[in-house]
């Protein structure tokens, strides 16, 4: 699956295998940082969407393209969001099923 540069997980998912050149705990840190910003513009979308549908029920949009538009990029957006903390959950229950 190719991820397009603007969508808010393109940092935090890549197809490019990439070699580690920090240690672990800077590495964890810049995870962290991504998803973090990844989350944030996830739910800046969903607000987004949230304003121009408040606009056009109050009949202040005049193109309401842009409101099903915007609608569609949140919905999108959760939508992903959900499976990639699906995956990241069965990862982790695999890991934990593991014997050392």
């Amino acid at each position: 699956m190719r991820i397009n540069e603007n969508h808010p997980l393109h940092g935090v998912l890549s197809d490019k295998p990439r070699r580690p050149t920090t240690n672990a705990k800077e590495q964890w840190g810049t995870f962290l940082d991504k998803l973090e910003t990844a989350i944030g513009e996830v739910d800046a979308l969903g607000k987004e969407s949230d304003k121009l549908t408040q606009d056009a029920v109050l009949g202040r949009v005049e193109n309401l393209h842009d409101v099903m538009i915007a609608a569609e990029k949140a919905k999108t957006a959760m939508n992903l969001t959900i499976e990639v903390r699906g995956k990241v959950i069965e990862a982790y229950k695999e890991i934990m099923r593991m014997n050392f």
